[in-house]
């Protein structure tokens, strides 16, 4: 399962459901106002594909610790402007088989970067 935090448009996630029918949108699963650190521990808990522009979910201290605790393993979007629609789709689109490879192979609990490019980086 793929579960995208809402750091990213849900314009987006809808367009990424062309690709994969796996995918959960923050706001299809939690109410508006659930702490980070609450939906966060429980995407770990159920083993969820986190994807998120949240870049600074690895410097608060209960967002990292529900990171860490619940082995959620998540990828931050880390590009230095806002993407349009079409380029945060192509990005996924593109990076997501390396995602799925990390995913299914780096013991959890896990923080990789994405870059504009598609790249990976392991943040912690």
């Amino acid at each position: 399962m793929i579960f995208v935090d809402r750091s990213i448009p849900r314009a987006v996630a809808e367009g990424l459901r062309h690709y994969r029918q796996d995918l959960v949108y923050l706001d299809d699963r939690f109410p508006r106002s659930t702490p980070d650190r609450v939906w966060l521990a429980e995407a770990g808990r159920q083993g969820w594909m986190v994807i998120t522009r949240d870049k600074k979910i690895r410097t608060r201290p209960a967002e990292r610790r529900a990171l860490v605790e619940s082995g959620a393993r998540c990828f931050v979007l880390t590009q230095k402007r806002d993407p349009t629609r079409q380029e945060y789709i192509a990005l996924l689109v593109r990076a997501l088989p390396a995602m799925e490879r990390v995913f299914a192979t780096t013991p959890a609990p896990f923080l990789y970067s994405v870059d504009g490019t598609g790249i990976l980086k392991r943040l912690a």
